[in-house]
Order: C-alpha cells, then sequence, then structure tokens
C-alpha cells in the first residue's frame, strides 16, 4: 500500500482498520464507468505519489500530513462520478447542480461525499487521530486538490503557477505550497496520456466511450449533442492529439523544473504517442468500430 511505503500506517496517526474501512467504501461508491471509476481512481493515485517521488529532490520539507492529504485526495477524486460532465448535470438540471450551484458540480461532489463517508460512522473516520487544527489542515488540502481537478479552471490553474514559479523559481521556498499540490494532482488526473502508447490508447478509448454514452443520454432527454460527445463527429485521434497539444504537453512543461524525472519520463512517452496517433489520424481512423454510429 502505498501510505506503508510513506510510514503513514503503522506507528503514525492512522488506524489500519480503519483505513481499510474507508477505503473499501469508498471503491464501492466509484460507479462502473468506462472511464471516471476505480481503476481510473488508481491510476490517478498512483501518478500523484510518482510525482510526488520526483519533486522531493527539489520541494525540501513534505509532512506526511501533506503525503497523507494528496494520496487521500487522489483516490477520492472522482467519488460517486455519473460518468457524465458539468455541463450535463447542469443543463439537465440535475439534483447536484441544485445543490452546489452549478459550479465545479461534479468535483464538489466527489469531495464532499469523501468527507460525509468520513462522519457517517466510527469505522470510517479516518482523521480520528488528528487533533482539529490537523484535520482542517487535511480538510483545506484536500477540498483545494479535488476541486482543482475541473478542467473548466485547468488555463487559470496554470497561469497562477506559472507566475508563482516566476517569481519564486525554488518552490521550497513557497510559504504557502497550497498551488502546488493543486497541480500535482491535476496534473496526475490529465497525465494518463503520457504513459506508454498501448496503455494511453486504452485510457482514450474509454473516455471516448464515455463521451459518446453522454451524447446518446442527451440525445435521449432533448439536449443538443455536445460536439465532443457526437459518435458522428468525434475523431479520437485528432481529439488526442489536441488535448495532448493544448492541456497535457503545457502542463508538463510547467512542471518540469519541479518534477524533472517524471516529466522527462512523461514527455518520453508522450512523443511516442503523439507519433502513434498522427499514424491512425493518417490512416483515416476515427473512432474505434464498436463506438460508431450504428
Amino acid at each position: 500500500m502505498l501510505l506503508d511505503s510513506y510510514g503513514l500506517l503503522d506507528g503514525w496517526k492512522l488506524n489500519r482498520k480503519t483505513l481499510v474501512n474507508f477505503l473499501l467504501r469508498v471503491e464501492s461508491e466509484y460507479l462502473p464507468n468506462s472511464y471516471h471509476n476505480n481503476t481510473h481512481a488508481a491510476d490517478v493515485t498512483q501518478t500523484a505519489v510518482v510525482i510526488l517521488e520526483s519533486f522531493r529532490k527539489q520541494v525540501k520539507n513534505i509532512s506526511k500530513l501533506e503525503e497523507f492529504s494528496i494520496i487521500i485526495a487522489s483516490a477520492v477524486h472522482d467519488l460517486g462520478h455519473l460518468g457524465v460532465n458539468n455541463d450535463f448535470l447542469i443543463n439537465s438540471k440535475h439534483p447536484r447542480a441544485t445543490v452546489y450551484n452549478d459550479k465545479s458540480v461534479n468535483e464538489s461532489y466527489h469531495i464532499s461525499r469523501a468527507f460525509e463517508i468520513m462522519r457517517e460512522s466510527p469505522c470510517y473516520n479516518i482523521l480520528e487521530g488528528f487533533t482539529l487544527e490537523e484535520q482542517k489542515q487535511i480538510r483545506r488540502l484536500m477540498i483545494e486538490c479535488v476541486l482543482t481537478t475541473d478542467m473548466a479552471l485547468h488555463f487559470d490553474l496554470l497561469k497562477r503557477f506559472q507566475a508563482q514559479l516566476d517569481e519564486k523559481p525554488d518552490v521550497s521556498e513557497w510559504p504557502d505550497r497550497m498551488l502546488l499540490y493543486q497541480m500535482l494532482v491535476h496534473l496526475a488526473d490529465i497525465a494518463n496520456p503520457s504513459r506508454p502508447f498501448h496503455l494511453a490508447y486504452g485510457w482514450a478509448e474509454r473516455v471516448i466511450d464515455e463521451f459518446c454514452d453522454q451524447g446518446d443520454k442527451e440525445a435521449k432527454i432533448g439536449l443538443p449533442v455536445s460536439p465532443m460527445c457526437n459518435r458522428s463527429l468525434i475523431n479520437m485521434p485528432k481529439a488526442q492529439l489536441g488535448f495532448i497539444s493544448i492541456f497535457l504537453k503545457p502542463t508538463l512543461e510547467c512542471f518540469s523544473t519541479v518534477a524533472p524525472d517524471f516529466v522527462e519520463m512523461a514527455l518520453a512517452h508522450l512523443e511516442l504517442t503523439i507519433q502513434g496517433w498522427q499514424k491512425l489520424f493518417d490512416e483515416g481512423v476515427s473512432l474505434p468500430p464498436h463506438l460508431l454510429p450504428k
């Protein structure tokens, strides 16, 4: 277990049995969506830890409380995801959109539900061994990290991070590392295209499958079908090349001085992945056969 490797279980503030209970409950509330499921949560958590290990060389004195918060935030970041995006929830007048006032609806639900579970029963309360002040710190860090996985906040997050990095290149000197940890979890969440191509392809197929399902739901209830969810319009290689160019590659490059080992590895895979998608695009591939319009 990742928490074991960081010395966060036996001998620290966590009760192993309570943690296992909590994580099993969290996993049970991940729905069997094509993409936003328990496997994606595990993948993002593992990636977050790889990034965390990479920037240990640059960032001094990362506390156990921060490590714990990052790992748990990554594990719960898509808890209870319904397989549709925020626009769908808002446009369909879903109860979650009403509760969260149309603002980062999915992300607000994920982190709220995580803390609801902790408070449902002592057997899930993984924060019981922390002081009140420590609980506040953990809650603040987890909330901010999960909320900024909303892709609508991507460009503002990247802009703020780059500005702070330009002003103070040594992140160890940052008096508040919240922005650093928000970027870490956000990058972990969008990083799967920088896996080896056979893995990147698998994740892309899963996310496109989920988009197509959303488009079918939009059509069924009389909503305009979102272009990126329209089976007749989606071109998977083109969509992935666009996502890499617009979102992922600039984020990796922005993080290159903070987590150089991770970024070097990710960019090497990414170049091969770009070649793979370009080849499929040139061959005229748009979607896997099972996702094409019937």
